[in-house]
């Protein structure tokens, strides 16, 4: 099963590169620099946390039982995500009514990072708080839709936001709404990660009995004759 956990992920880097990135720099104001900020630091990070995403579901799928220190890491992952769309969302509206000017020393200081580590610490609880062990799938589930959720609210915010500054007279608009946009289709195609883990899974068992079912008729015509 572990290596359906590398295909997922895999099938998650190409959309990235496919998807996210070409799409966010076809908007404009980017540069190489920008793309390898966002690929050295934005997207490892991002694979890291469907990789997170993906151990209950392992644990699930093997019949395994599910270790506190998983749902421990997987809530606070989740909870990280929904962190950082919460600076997200809030940046972009800051900067659709002021210039980047006025609001970079606020945005880009440590002041604005107080309530994203204060919306990680909660939502990282409530993820942990809403795990039943007689049902780990609904924990996967809670998660990745709050994640689906989350990363369209960022989206509608992100881009206008984009938008808007671009259209201000600036040289370019504010790297930070780029990011969201980039973060916020990639948080998009992380949340259906678990669930085409369960896909795969499912089909893998499907045949693995199938074959059985084949090897018991086999044998059994065998002993027949």
């Amino acid at each position: 099963m572990k290596r359906w956990i590398v295909l997922v992920v895999g099938v998650y880097i190409v959309s990235l590169s496919v998807l996210a990135v070409p799409l966010s720099l076809s908007l404009g104001g980017a540069d190489l620099d920008f793309l390898s900020f966002v690929y050295i630091y934005v997207i490892p990070v991002l694979i890291l946390i469907q990789t997170i995403l993906l151990l209950i579901p392992l644990d699930i799928a093997t019949e395994r039982p599910i270790k506190r220190r998983k749902v421990v890491i997987s809530a606070i992952a989740g909870g990280f995500v929904v962190s950082f769309m919460v600076l997200m969302i809030i940046a972009s509206v800051v900067l659709m009514i002021w210039n980047e000017n006025n609001t970079a020393g606020y945005i880009y200081s440590y002041w604005g990072l107080i309530l994203p580590v204060i919306a990680w610490a909660i939502w990282s609880i409530i993820f942990y708080k809403n795990y039943k062990s007689n049902n780990p799938k609904s924990f996967v589930s809670n998660i990745t839709s709050w994640l689906l959720k989350g990363s369209i609210l960022q989206l509608i915010v992100a881009i206008p936001s984009h938008i808007i500054s671009r259209n201000r007279g600036e040289c370019c608009a504010p790297a930070l709404t780029l990011v969201g946009i980039i973060t916020g289709i990639a948080i998009a195609l992380m949340s259906f990660g678990p669930g085409l883990f369960f896909l795969y899974a499912r089909r893998m068992k499907d045949k693995q009995k199938g074959h059985k079912q084949v090897t018991s008729h086999t044998l059994v015509g065998t002993g027949k004759s």
